[in-house]
């Protein structure tokens, strides 16, 4: 990694075992490239692609030729050369597949083998050019004896458009599926990005493991019913939350129910005429969506501290600099749609902006964390 790390040989677009990313970052810049689209009045294709059995398929000696490319030679390749007998680990993967990015034209998102391809379609020339990219990839596929699998992989028109462009794509021959939503790296997008979808999903996984701990845990005391809320069914509410947040009263009640009647379980309080937010209260608990304000918060330090690997001069514009309250406020950026001004990026610097706190230009994560409302 050393290596691959000082000649910058990884693609940028690959997110997968990597230090200073994971599926959050990925999703954060993803949903962003859509979101900003939708704003401009775009129409987005986006094609998520599906491997078969990728782990299992990589023939050994391409493996090693691909190694050898990237200099690692000699008694390293041979020491590896003998690890492949048994497995092969997730970094010799992401080489394998680390040239994939280049077969196309268009926006590749990858997080080891979960490939998301995506265009502007402005007209059909651009519809041909995305099938090219598919053929592109399809010819790498026969070179290095992996494969798609055309049956799972889907195609999601995203616009607002009353009249969009409609396209058929394919693979190996077969016309790929069009719907109206589709999930990368566990998070449902659907055509106009509104995340009903996702957060019903969500809320629905989290209700079905709250019950699970109530038929088993209920004569357990309260602390340990909390501990298990917090360790098992709060994380399913706030999986890549700062990609995914949501803007709508209805979507963000959603996901409080569940965290009130997870209130009522650890109270063992199911009095139909007990207030589950006095519970909450009682209990010190912040509310989800306070919650994912202070995430966002700790991601855009992490990002402007390069502690995340999204570089931070494409996304964050100094707009002042003062010795009171924030070190730097920055420019937020114009937004026409609600789909994009709850995006990721121009909604975290809205928050860092109004943010009083001196924590901001805190010298590390924990002291900048201290700094915020507190999370229990």
């Amino acid at each position: 990694m050393t290596h691959l790390d000082k000649h910058r040989i990884l693609t940028d677009q690959q997110h997968g075992f990597r230090k200073r990313r994971s599926t959050e970052s990925q999703l954060i810049l993803t949903i962003n490239d859509l979101a900003k689209a939708l704003d401009e009045g775009e129409q987005i294709d986006a094609i998520l692609l599906d491997f078969s059995k990728a782990f299992d398929k990589v023939p050994h000696e391409r493996l090693a030729s691909k190694l050898s490319y990237y200099g690692i030679r000699g008694s390293q390749l041979q020491r590896i050369r003998s690890f492949l007998r048994s497995v092969i680990g997730p970094l010799l993967f992401l080489l394998y597949i680390n040239d994939l990015r280049l077969q196309t034209t268009s926006p590749t998102r990858l997080f080891a083998d979960d490939s998301l391809l995506y265009r502007k379609i402005r007209c059909a020339q651009d519809a041909k050019a995305l099938q090219e990219d598919l053929d592109r990839l399809q010819k790498w596929e026969r070179d290095w004896l992996m494969s798609f699998n055309p049956s799972k992989c889907e195609v999601i028109q995203i616009t607002r458009k009353r009249n969009p462009i409609r396209s058929t794509y394919s693979i190996h021959g077969r016309d790929l599926k069009v719907v109206k939503g589709g999930t990368y790296l566990r998070v449902h997008i659907d055509e106009k990005l509104t995340m009903n979808t996702h957060v019903a999903t969500t809320a629905k996984k989290a209700n079905n493991s709250l019950a699970f701990l109530r038929r088993n845990l209920t004569s357990c005391p309260q602390d340990i019913k909390e501990q298990c809320y917090q360790t098992l069914v709060r994380p399913i509410l706030e999986y890549a939350g700062t990609a995914w947040d949501p803007h709508t009263k209805t979507n963000i009640n959603q996901l409080e129910a569940v965290q009130r009647r997870a209130a009522r379980f650890v109270k063992g309080d199911y009095h139909t005429t007990s207030s589950t937010s006095q519970m909450v209260a009682n209990l010190g608990w912040q509310p989800l969506a306070e919650r994912r304000f202070n995430a966002k918060l700790v991601m855009v330090y992490r990002i402007t501290h390069f502690l995340i690997d999204i570089q931070p001069v494409t996304f964050f514009h100094p707009a002042t600099t003062s010795t009171r309250g924030n070190c730097t406020r920055f420019l937020l950026p114009f937004c026409r749609t609600d789909v994009y001004k709850y995006s990721f990026f121009p909604s975290a610097i809205r928050l860092w902006n109004q943010h009083p706190s001196p924590g901001t230009i805190a010298n590390s994560v924990e002291a900048f964390k201290r700094g915020l409302s507190p999370q229990r």
